[in-house]
C-alpha cells in the first residue's frame, strides 16, 4: 500500500485504484475506508468499506467485501462518526 493507493480487481477482472481515505477497529474487525481514484475532471463521494480478513498466518490477509448488510452498516456508520469527529478537531 504505496501512498494510501490500493488496487483492487473487479468481477471483469479490470484493476480499479482506491486511495485509502480510513483504516479503523470496529466490533473486533479492522475496516478501510476507500475512495475510487477517477480520471481528472470525474468526482465520486461513494465511499466503499472493506473487511480485512486473516489467512492462516499474521501476515496473511487480505481485504473482503462486507456481506452482511446490517455489519456494513454499522461500519459505515462508525466511519461517518469518525469523519465528522475528525472535521470538528
Amino acid at each position: 500500500m504505496e501512498d494510501n493507493i490500493i488496487m483492487l480487481e473487479d468481477e471483469q477482472g479490470n484493476q480499479i485504484e482506491f486511495e485509502t481515505i480510513d483504516v479503523f477497529e470496529f466490533n473486533q474487525n479492522t475496516y478501510f475506508a476507500l475512495l475510487e481514484i477517477m480520471d481528472e475532471g470525474e468526482e465520486t463521494d461513494e465511499v466503499l468499506i472493506m473487511k480485512v480478513e486473516e489467512g492462516e498466518t499474521e501476515d496473511d490477509m487480505s481485504l473482503v467485501t462486507v456481506d452482511d448488510e446490517a455489519e456494513l452498516e454499522a461500519a459505515f456508520a462508525e466511519f461517518v462518526r469518525r469523519d465528522e469527529e475528525a472535521y470538528e478537531d
